[in-house]
C-alpha cells in the first residue's frame, strides 16, 4: 500500500475520530454518519480501512463493549449501502440526507442486534426504550447531511481529482 494511501487512511480515520469526540457532549449528535457517507461517495472501498482504524480508535478509548462489537458492523453496513447507491444517487444531498436521517432513526435497533443471543426480551426493551433518541439522531443526521454533505463532498472531491488519487 502506497504510503500515500496510508497517510489519507490515518488522517480521514482521525477526523473521524475528532469529530466524535467533539460533539460527545450533544447527544446523538454527530458527523460521523455524514464522513462516512462522504468518504465512501469520493475514496469508495477505501473507506472500510478509514472505518477500521476509527473503531480501533474507539476501542483504545473506551474498551471493548457490546456497543464496539455493534460498531464493528453498523458503520461498515453504512459504508456498504452508500457503495451500492452511489450511482442511483450521485450528488443528491436531499436523498444522502434521508438515507443518514434513516440510519439514525433504526441505530439503534441495529446495536439491539448484538443482545439478540443473549436475551431477544432486552433486545426488543433496548431498542424500544431508545427510539426517542433515535428520533433526535434522525433529525441531526438528515439536518447535517443536508446542511454539511454538498460542501464537504466538493472539497473532497476536488482535492482528489486535482491529485489524481494520490491526495490527501
Amino acid at each position: 500500500m502506497p504510503v500515500k494511501k496510508i497517510a489519507r487512511i490515518a488522517l480521514l480515520s482521525a477526523i473521524l475520530y475528532v469529530s466524535k469526540v467533539a460533539l460527545e457532549f450533544l447527544p446523538n449528535v454527530e458527523l460521523v454518519s455524514l464522513l462516512i457517507l462522504v468518504y465512501t461517495l469520493v475514496f469508495g472501498t477505501e473507506t472500510f480501512l478509514v472505518i477500521t482504524v476509527f473503531n480501533f480508535f474507539e476501542f483504545i478509548q473506551w474498551g471493548f463493549g457490546t456497543w464496539w462489537v455493534s460498531y464493528l458492523y453498523v458503520w461498515p453496513l453504512l459504508c456498504l449501502i452508500t457503495r451500492v447507491l452511489r450511482k442511483r444517487v450521485k450528488e443528491e444531498f436531499l436523498v444522502w440526507g434521508v438515507l443518514c436521517g434513516v440510519f439514525g432513526l433504526i441505530f439503534g435497533g441495529l446495536f439491539a442486534l448484538v443482545y439478540i443471543p443473549i436475551d431477544p426480551s432486552y433486545a426488543m426493551a433496548y431498542w424500544i426504550s431508545g427510539l426517542p433518541w433515535d428520533v433526535w439522531h434522525c433529525v441531526w443526521n438528515f439536518v447535517l447531511t443536508i446542511v454539511l454533505g454538498k460542501p464537504l463532498y466538493r472539497v473532497l472531491k476536488i482535492c482528489y481529482d486535482k491529485s489524481k488519487g494520490e491526495g490527501i
